[in-house]
């Protein structure tokens, strides 16, 4: 008898599983996360103030539909943690989180409303290869990590060094190293807005340096990414041959 049951739950399981992963329920998905950033954009127009009353149902109505797709996707994985804390799963459930603060007694989280800007990732799910970039980001995990601290010390670095030169010439840009970090991170980041910049000689030397250093730094991910990624590629082109 127990068998029976676990039987039936596991063909209930399958069948949602097929709906929830099937191109009708994907489409209907991807036209509910259009409207819903549609939304979120009008409801941002002054002239729509008026209507603020109608955005809130039309808001708790995503809020409805995206819990139970969650729920549903909970239910259907074959190991439910994984899911809960894979990155469509955080995805997913960011895109209902921030609806909860329409209830009363969570209006002091009235700031997360602006999360649901991250309601547009759920479309990640419906992009190919997003799995393999995924995959990817996991394999240099260790690598992108060592970047971010070496390019945080780059930064505290440039700063000082620019505080060094520029600081008698420019004390409002570069009066102390916390207001050199600005300029510090435009630089190693190659943007160069222009707001702040060097009129010292020494400056002009060492910010040379450091926009050199800045390139290497931002070619580096971008590397280190393309490498694991064509690798993937060819594994995957290779597996489909032998298949064949």
């Amino acid at each position: 008898m127990l068998n029976d049951v676990n039987g039936g739950q596991s063909d209930i399981r399958k069948k949602l599983e097929n709906i929830v992963e099937g191109a009708v329920f994907s489409g209907i998905i991807q036209f509910l996360i259009l409207a819903s950033a549609v939304a979120f954009v009008l409801e941002t127009e002054e002239s729509f103030d008026k209507y603020e009353t109608h955005f809130h149902i039309i808001d708790w109505g995503f809020f409805v539909l995206f819990t139970a797709e969650y729920i549903l996707r909970i239910y259907t994985a074959p190991v439910k943690k994984d899911f809960i804390f894979s990155f469509f799963g955080i995805v997913d459930l960011l895109a209902i989180l921030p609806s909860l603060v329409l209830i009363p007694g969570f209006r002091v989280l009235r700031v997360l409303r602006f999360l649901r800007v991250f309601r547009i990732f759920k479309a990640t799910r419906f992009i190919l290869a997003v799995d393999r970039m995924i995959d990817a980001l996991g394999e240099v995990k260790r690598e992108l990590l060592a970047l971010v601290i070496l390019s945080a010390l780059f930064v505290y670095l440039a700063a000082c060094g620019i505080y060094f030169f520029e600081r008698g010439t420019q004390e409002e840009a570069f009066g102390s190293i916390p207001d050199a970090m600005w300029w510090a991170i435009v630089t190693l980041t190659t943007i160069g807005y222009g707001d702040v910049y060097p009129m010292t000689t020494g400056g002009k030397i060492f910010t040379a340096f450091v926009a050199l250093v800045g390139v290497g730094l931002i070619a580096i991910p971008s590397g280190l990414l393309a490498s694991v990624l064509t690798k993937a590629r060819v594994e995957e082109e290779l597996s489909e041959e032998d298949e064949k």
